[in-house]
């Protein structure tokens, strides 16, 4: 043991001269000091022990030996085996501080973990790519609007009429446009309702269910006559540019032939940040000995469940992303508006997306301290505790007393996230009315977002109102000003009424105009993975849809029927006493199916980094 506990303490002093020689590199401004320290504490360990395995090679009793061997090890593990084979000089008698200290230096983990600050540097955010502008030869007329297109992840619709959320820019730009209590957006997942936008295909022509499910290829939309909305833009001259914060729109495997997002875009800036986490934990088993011998999951994966919970991964990359969006955003809208071209651009926001962390003074102003459940601080990543509480509570058979206000404190959160967002909209509003040219904005989600009411939390889990109804908003050139809808739109129809307001072809695009008067109001579909809902006038359907075999046809189960017009709660299933209703919802679904792309497309495999993506924004377990 004495070889042992020497080794260790001459790995330890090894260990503190790697952490000094890293901190004056880095002027200590990005040194991740706990984790370092535990992590290089762990390693002296190890050293410790491996050196003693060695030391059997010639055995002695020279601790100071010894420790410049653990020294060696933790600073160049090749250095172990010539040491081992060198004569070492009998030294009994001595060493007696060293031994202490190596049998103390066993406390140093555990120490370095609990006394330590956590790492709380946020990930800078990679540089944005320049802008291209245009190569077509043809400029559009000097009349020809700009068009901006503004996407807010996760926004459901209720939350922006809440008189408790105050939403200046949002209701400013109510008042300058139309729009609808609420529209129904295709899916209650980001993947394929942004895909039904891009293309201004419906969500069975598209084809998927899901972030998992199946992809459709670029080519199979082609030969259905899908022409990307970008492109129609490109097409006709325009200018084209997006920025894009949720980094699954950015990750599409084109190598596979998935139909990309950014298929039309001259510029996609997909929001990327550098990975403190993943290279600190690549430093580390490349680096020291127990990552050069120990297989390099066994190194990983626990430090990264006990270094990096996802509390504080999903807090830091996420924290005030709203204004990054904007920046990037209004730094292309400036160069964009500088060109002679008229510009079609895509902002697509992350926010309020989970984690719900909006930077003071905005948070605490709809989330009191009075209110949070008991058993949270009021650290902001402490959020990602009570979603996963949250969601272990509606997977039980009961709930417990704290159900509620917990479901209510989360709400309340959120909404503190959508005050930050519309303050930093209001930003990218002002700038896009900058420019000689008009500028028509059109404002959706793409889905809305859960609090366990129906046993779902966040979204993804079903296919009620809270998930899939969103904002809808629409102003500009030839757009009336403060006209409410008096009818629930579907998302889509905001693709259709863009591009007859730019005058761009709206062959082979699905939906309607809201702007010409000859609405007329059609059933509402939308998917999750092996369910679909319909809303048809004040009824909603819901029903289990799976292929058993792509060769055979789709078999449906209804499962629930709502009246809207009296129970928008949906809490009082009607199913059974209105079987004319749920015949004519088949009816409905069949005609629709009839068109599904679904079992057409081959299954999709899922690469590491994708299931590593979607494990970050919580679609994975």
């Amino acid at each position: 043991m004495k070889t042992i506990f020497s080794a260790t303490a001459g790995a330890v002093l090894g260990s503190i001269v790697i952490i000094f020689a890293l901190a004056i590199m880095s002027g200590g401004e990005s040194l991740m000091l706990r984790e370092l320290a535990f992590s290089l504490s762990c390693n002296a360990l190890f050293c410790g022990l491996c050196w003693w395995l060695l030391a059997k090679i010639k055995s002695t009793d020279n601790l100071y030996f010894d420790a410049l061997a653990g020294a060696c090890l933790a600073l160049a593990g090749w250095l172990a085996l010539p040491l081992a084979l060198v004569k070492r000089k009998r030294l009994p008698n001595v060493g007696g501080r060293l031994l202490l200290f190596g049998k103390l230096s066993y406390a140093l983990p555990a120490l370095a973990f609990f006394l330590l600050p956590q790492m709380r540097i946020a990930p800078q955010m990679l540089e944005r790519p320049g802008l291209k502008l245009s190569a077509v030869d043809s400029i559009p007329n000097s009349d020809a609007p700009n068009v901006l297109l503004v996407v807010a992840d996760t926004l459901r619709a209720d939350v922006v009429l809440d008189p408790e959320v105050p939403t200046p820019n949002l209701d400013a730009l109510r008042e300058n446009g139309t729009w609808a209590d609420y529209a129904v957006a295709p899916c209650n997942q980001t993947l394929p309702s942004h895909l039904v936008l891009l293309t201004g295909f419906d969500i069975e022509k598209v084809g998927m269910r899901g972030n998992l499910s199946r992809w459709p290829s670029r080519s199979m939309l082609a030969d259905n006559k899908c022409l990307p909305i970008a492109e129609r833009y490109q097409l006709a001259g325009y200018n084209t540019a997006a920025v894009s914060t949720n980094m699954l729109l950015s990750s599409v495997d084109e190598d596979a032939g998935h139909q990309a997002f950014s298929d039309g875009f001259d510029t996609w800036h997909g929001i990327h940040y550098q990975t403190p986490f993943v290279d600190f934990l690549s430093v580390i088993g490349r680096h020291t000995l127990m990552g050069q011998i120990l297989p390099t999951r066994f190194i990983t994966f626990p430090l990264n469940r006990i270094l990096f919970p996802n509390d504080i991964k999903h807090f830091l990359p996420h924290y005030k992303e709203g204004e990054r969006t904007t920046n990037s955003a209004i730094d292309y809208l400036k160069d964009l508006q500088q060109d002679d071209r008229p510009y079609f651009m895509l902002a697509q926001y992350f926010d309020p997306h989970s984690p719900y962390i909006a930077p003071n003074p905005t948070r605490g102003s709809i989330a009191r301290p009075d209110q949070r459940p008991a058993g949270y601080s009021a650290a902001p990543e402490d959020e990602y505790f009570m979603r996963v509480n949250l969601r272990s509570y509606c997977d039980s058979e009961s709930r417990p007393d704290d159900f509620l206000p917990l479901s209510d404190y989360l709400h309340a959160l959120y909404k503190e996230e959508v005050v930050y967002f519309d303050q930093h909209l209001g930003r990218l509003l002002e700038q896009s009315k900058l420019g000689s040219r008009e500028t028509i904005i059109i404002f959706v989600s793409d889905h809305g977002e859960g609090f366990g009411l129906h046993g779902g939390v966040e979204h993804g889990s079903s296919l009620y109102n809270e998930e899939i109804l969103v904002p809808f908003i629409i102003s500009g050139p030839g757009v009336a000003k403060s006209n409410r809808l008096s009818y629930a739109p579907e998302m889509i129809d905001a693709v259709y009424t863009m591009l007859e307001l730019s005058k761009i072809t709206t062959v082979s695009v699905d939906g309607q105009s809201v702007v010409d008067g000859e609405y007329q109001a059609r059933p509402a579909v939308s998917f999750k993975i092996d369910h679909v809902s319909v809303i048809d006038g004040d009824y909603k359907f819901y029903a289990s849809l799976t292929y058993p075999d792509d060769s055979k046809p789709y078999e449906l189960i209804p499962l629930t029927l709502y009246d809207l017009s009296t129970d928008f709660e949906e809490r009082n299933n009607i199913i059974e006493a209105s079987p004319e209703v749920v015949s004519a919802m088949r009816g409905i679904i069949a005609t629709r199916m009839a068109n599904d792309l679904f079992p057409h497309i081959t299954k999709r495999e899922l690469s590491g980094k994708q299931l590593q993506q979607l494990g970050e924004l919580g679609y994975t377990e």
